[in-house]
C-alpha cells in the first residue's frame, strides 16, 4: 500500500459551515462580560508592559488557539495561511508542483546529510512527476532558501509544501537531492492546477478488484463510482477489496455517499448534536451496486469518516473487515470561516453506527484480525483479466491507478492485503 500523505493527517470527519453562527446567550450574561473585561485587561497589560514589543493580533490569535485547544483533541483554530491550505486539501485541488512532503530526518544512506524534508508522494502527471522527482527525494532549498541547516529544519515540512503552492503559471526553483548524489540538482518548475485523487482502483486478478480510498474529499463519492465502473468494465468486480487503511477521514457526506453505493436501505450513520438534535443518514435503493462480496481493509490509521463507512458496512453484514482495530474517532467537526481568513474546526456532534455503537476511543474490531507483520501464505493467483496491468481502472474519471508494484507483487510484504485476496479467492472459488 502506498504511504499515506502526511498532509492528509489534517483531514478529519467534518462538515462545512459558511459563517460563524452565534448560539444562545449564557445563562448569566454578567459573568460572561466580566470575563471579557478581564481578558481585555490582560491583553492591554501584555501589549503595553511586556518586556519586548509584541503584535497584538498575534496575541489574539494565540488566545483563540488556546480556547479551542482546551475543548477537546479535535477542535482547532487555524491561522489564515493554514486554513487556506486545509481547505485546499479538503477540496482536493490546488495549484502546485504536485508533491507531498514529509518531515526532515537524517537519511540512513548518508548520516552526514541535513534533515531536509523528503518527498512522501508525487502526484501522477504533475510538474514534479514530469521533472523526474521521485518519492524519498530530499528538498534541499525552495527559491534559494535552504530547508535545513546545522542539523535542524528551518521550517516544518508543511510550511515548505505551502511554499511550493501558488498561482497557476508561476515558477518555483527547487533543489533536489537523491541518495547517491554528490550534490543537489536544481529544477525550475511551473505551478499548475493539481487534482489530487482520493481514490485508486486497479484489478488484482480475474474477477477481483482493488479500490483504495485515501481520504474523503469533495469528489470521493463520484471517484469511487468511477473506479467501480472501470473495474466492472474490465471484468474484475465479482469481488472487491476495499482498502481504508491509513485513511484519516474527511467529509462525512462523502463517506455516506460511498456507503450508499453498497447499501440499498436502512441507516448508514446517526449523528447526535447539541440540545438533543438527531440526524439520520439512510441508504437508497437507486444507484446501489450489486451485492458482490466486499473485503474491507482497516488499521489504526483508519479514522472518522473511514470508520463511518467501515462501521456501516460491518453492521449491515455487507462486508468482512480485515486488519487491525481502527483509530476510534466518533465525533464530527464543522469548519467555521472567520472574517480575517482564519477558521475554526469545532466538534459539533457525535456519530453512531447503525447498531448504535459509538466509536470514540474504542474504534472498530475487524472480523478477521491480521497484524502488519503476521505471516500469511502467499499463493499465486490468476493474472489480471486485462493486458493493461494496474492501469485498467485508472482511465476512469477521478480514479487513479496505484503507484509502484502491482497488487500481487505487494502481497509478499502486506499480510493484510494478502489475507483479503485469499478470502476473495475462497469465496469466488466456492461459487
Amino acid at each position: 500500500m502506498s504511504r499515506a500523505s502526511h498532509a492528509a493527517t489534517f483531514l478529519a470527519g467534518v462538515t462545512v459551515a459558511a459563517t460563524l453562527r452565534v448560539g444562545a446567550a449564557p445563562s448569566d450574561a454578567t459573568d460572561r462580560y466580566r470575563a471579557l473585561d478581564a481578558f481585555s485587561q490582560a491583553l492591554a497589560y501584555v501589549s503595553t508592559e511586556y518586556v519586548d514589543p509584541i503584535d497584538e493580533s498575534r496575541l489574539i490569535h494565540d488566545a483563540t488557539h488556546g480556547m479551542l485547544a482546551g475543548l477537546d483533541r479535535h477542535s482547532q483554530y487555524f491561522s489564515p495561511r493554514r486554513y487556506t491550505k486545509l481547505r485546499q486539501d479538503t477540496e482536493g485541488e490546488y495549484a502546485s508542483i504536485g508533491v507531498v512532503l514529509g518531515p526532515g530526518s537524517v537519511d540512513d544512506d548518508d548520516p552526514g546529510a541535513q534533515p531536509w524534508p523528503f518527498v512522501d508522494e508525487v502526484i501522477e502527471g504533475s510538474p514534479a512527476a514530469r521533472a523526474g522527482i521521485r518519492p524519498d527525494d530530499r528538498i534541499v532549498a525552495v527559491d534559494g532558501e535552504i530547508t535545513a541547516k546545522d542539523g535542524k529544519e528551518t521550517r516544518e515540512a508543511g510550511a515548505w509544501e505551502t511554499r511550493l503552492r501558488g498561482a497557476t503559471g508561476t515558477r518555483v526553483k527547487v533543489q533536489v537531492w537523491r541518495a547517491g548524489d554528490k550534490t543537489p540538482r536544481e529544477v525550475s518548475l511551473v505551478r499548475e492546477q493539481i487534482k489530487v485523487p482520493s481514490v485508486a482502483a486497479e484489478p488484482v486478478e480475474t474477477g477481483i478488484g482493488y479500490l483504495a480510498v485515501r481520504r474523503f474529499a469533495e469528489a470521493t463519492g463520484a471517484d469511487v463510482a468511477a473506479g467501480l465502473t472501470a473495474l466492472e468494465k474490465s471484468g474484475n468486480l465479482r469481488a472487491l477489496v476495499l482498502d481504508l487503511r491509513q485513511d484519516p477521514g474527511g467529509l462525512v457526506d462523502q463517506a455516506v455517499k460511498v456507503a450508499d453505493l453498497f447499501l440499498d436501505d436502512g441507516v448508514i450513520v446517526t449523528i447526535r448534536g447539541r440540545r438533543g438534535a438527531v440526524e439520520e443518514e439512510v441508504a437508497h435503493k437507486a444507484g446501489t451496486w450489486p451485492a458482490f462480496p466486499i473485503f474491507c481493509l482497516v488499521d489504526g490509521g483508519s479514522a472518522s469518516a473511514a470508520e463511518i463507512l467501515a462501521g456501516a458496512l460491518q453492521d449491515r453484514k455487507r462486508c468482512r473487515l480485515i486488519g487491525s482495530r481502527t483509530y476510534g474517532k466518533g465525533s464530527v467537526q464543522t469548519f467555521f470561516n472567520l472574517d480575517d481568513g482564519a477558521g475554526l474546526k469545532l466538534t459539533t456532534a457525535r456519530y453512531y453506527t447503525p447498531s448504535g455503537r459509538s466509536l470514540e476511543g474504542s474504534g472498530i474490531t475487524p472480523d478477521i484480525e491480521v497484524g502488519d507483520f503476521d505471516s500469511v501464505e502467499v499463493v499465486a493467483g490468476a493474472p489480471p483479466a486485462t493486458s493493461g496491468g494496474n492501469t485498467a481502472a485508472g482511465g476512469a474519471s477521478g480514479a487513479a491507478p496505484v503507484n509502484g508494484a502491482t497488487i500481487l507483487d505487494r502481497m509478499t510484504d502486506d499480510p493484510q492485503l494478502a489475507r483479503a485476496i485469499q478470502e476473495a479467492r475462497r469465496v469466488l472459488g466456492s461459487k
